[in-house]
């Protein structure tokens, strides 16, 4: 009796609908919980042996980084919306042919009662979110695996669902109610376009941006030079992952602290320290940087090592084309940094680990300044 009631309750159609919210609305926590259960304890263990290694005393713990209290607010925000969207976008026949007029589905076509543009628009914003969400799934999941699951994540899932929804409804009023008798209508590529708009919504808006500084603000700072791509070894996805932490170009990084790096983000201590010695190489360099890497010098520690003479530094001026008293200060600047002669150190303890299964048991043992990796 009790399971004949419930079927006639709920039907078979909206048993499918109930398990889809479940599904994509209970993602989000069950993520995070994973990660705590699990993959924490592993970052912990790594994190404490890259120290040991490092010879590196710090009272930074990747369990004061990853604290439970910090995941509240971001995943409770992107988990809300995910049940309410996909909500709304299960049940929309049920209510769509009730909405005569719609600000937001119809924009500027409001007061005219377009009921196709409304379907048209709940059609391209369900397409826009399940782009947004399986790409921020997939995201999480390699972030899982790698142990590099930070609150910010939940934060830019819930981010990139709202944007993708908005700039794939902008493109269904671009094109209003037209039909096409072109071989391939573009309204009917509307569905495919909004599902690549929630993959790469970024991506759209730079491009955007891109041509309004070429056009409109030629003027604008030029970034250029102290961009992140400059650094080698710096990939589309190694630049997200840095944004997240505010670094946004090679200064940012090559002030960066080492210890939070080696918490917050996946990267290895031998690949951040190798990060950190182009930027700041990159910061007293600038346009001379390439001159340097055809002398074979792509860090500052390829430039502190060996005490150079003048000679020295001249012979390489000439054989790159580099003026030579530029690089002489470059050479100054870099040998005056304290903060370099630290990150030299631990630089060579990474290549040469001679603390690779102890920690250091003296002050003798550790760093002359630690403020480069703290």
């Amino acid at each position: 009796m009790i399971t004949l009631a419930f079927t006639e309750f709920i039907s078979i159609p909206d048993l499918g609908k109930i398990s889809i919210i479940i599904l994509i609305g209970s993602f989000m926590p069950l993520a995070a919980m994973t990660y705590f259960k699990v993959m924490l304890k592993k970052k912990s263990a790594e994190y404490n042996k890259t120290l040991a290694e490092l010879g590196i005393g710090t009272d930074k713990r990747v369990e004061s980084f990853y604290t439970p209290s910090k995941y509240i607010l971001p995943v409770g925000f992107v988990t809300l919306l995910c049940f309410t969207a996909i909500s709304a976008f299960s049940y929309a026949d049920s209510y769509a042919g009730d909405i005569k007029d719609s600000l937001l589905l119809t924009g500027t076509f409001f007061g005219s009662e377009k009921t196709g543009l409304i379907y048209q628009s709940l059609a391209v914003m369900n397409m826009a979110f399940l782009g947004a969400f399986l790409w921020s799934a997939k995201n999480i999941i390699r972030r899982l695996i790698a142990r590099d699951l930070a609150p910010s994540v939940f934060y830019s899932a819930g981010i990139r669902i709202i944007l993708a929804s908005v700039v794939a409804l902008v493109f269904s009023f671009v094109i209003g109610e037209q039909s096409s008798t072109n071989f391939v209508s573009f309204r009917s590529s509307l569905g495919v376009i909004a599902f690549l708009t929630g993959m790469f919504p970024e991506r759209i808006l730079q491009y955007l941006i891109d041509l309004y500084q070429k056009y409109f603000a030629p003027d604008v700072l030029n970034e250029e030079i102290l961009s992140l791509y400059k650094i080698e070894g710096i990939s589309l996805q190694h630049k997200e992952r840095l944004n997240e932490m505010g670094i946004d170009n090679a200064q940012n990084l090559a002030t960066a602290s080492l210890t939070t790096l080696l918490i917050e983000t996946p990267f290895g201590a031998r690949l951040i320290l190798d990060w950190i010695g182009q930027a700041k190489l990159l910061c007293y360099a600038k346009e001379n940087i390439n001159g340097l890497r055809q002398a074979g010098i792509r860090t500052v520690y390829d430039l502190y090592k060996g005490n150079k003479s003048p000679e020295a530094l001249r012979e390489i001026s000439e054989s790159v084309g580099i003026n030579s008293p530029m690089l002489q200060v470059i050479y100054n600047q870099v040998m005056d940094d304290i903060g370099i002669k630290t990150l030299y150190r631990f630089q060579h303890g990474v290549n040469v680990p001679e603390n690779e299964h102890h920690s250091p048991k003296s002050a003798e043992d550790l760093p002359l300044n630690t403020s480069e990796a703290d």
